[in-house]
């Protein structure tokens, strides 16, 4: 797995896994998340020559911040490495609390989140931008 700042047209490059597909359409795929990447808040993950995953955080103010991942459908191949890759951006970032909504109904998001040291924090009805429920998480720095 190679982890590299993102680059513009990453995000397009994800064969998105369908627990997620509903973004498409609702995010802006080719938005440009230079500004981001240039301060170390994006990665791209790479495994063999194929975008893996799309990772990082936005802030909402100083030290709230809300993290982001978009991951192919194919990443169950590499998921240790991707788990790895991931957890150690989270653990090596300068926040005192990042933040990341999961669908009530996807259970391996909630396993995942969990395993990367999010914990529970409430539950957000009609959350989404199609009217769906999402549980919100938090992990602390």
């Amino acid at each position: 797995m190679i982890v590299r700042p993102w680059e513009k047209g990453d995000t397009l490059k994800v064969d998105i896994q369908d627990a997620q597909k509903y973004l498409i359409g609702f995010v802006d795929l080719e938005e440009d998340l230079t500004p981001h990447s240039e301060l170390g808040w994006v990665k791209t993950g790479v495994f063999e020559g194929e975008v893996m995953f799309v990772a990082g955080v936005f802030p909402h103010w100083e030290n709230r911040f809300e993290a982001y991942l978009m991951m192919s459908q194919h990443a169950g191949r590499c998921m240790t490495s991707v788990h790895r890759e991931v957890k150690k951006f989270l653990d090596n970032f300068p926040s005192k609390r990042i933040e990341t909504p999961v669908d009530v109904g996807f259970k391996e998001g909630h396993r995942w989140v969990k395993m990367l040291g999010f914990e529970p924090e409430g539950y957000m009805k009609y959350y989404r931008h199609d009217g769906a429920d999402m549980v919100l998480y938090a992990r602390y720095n």
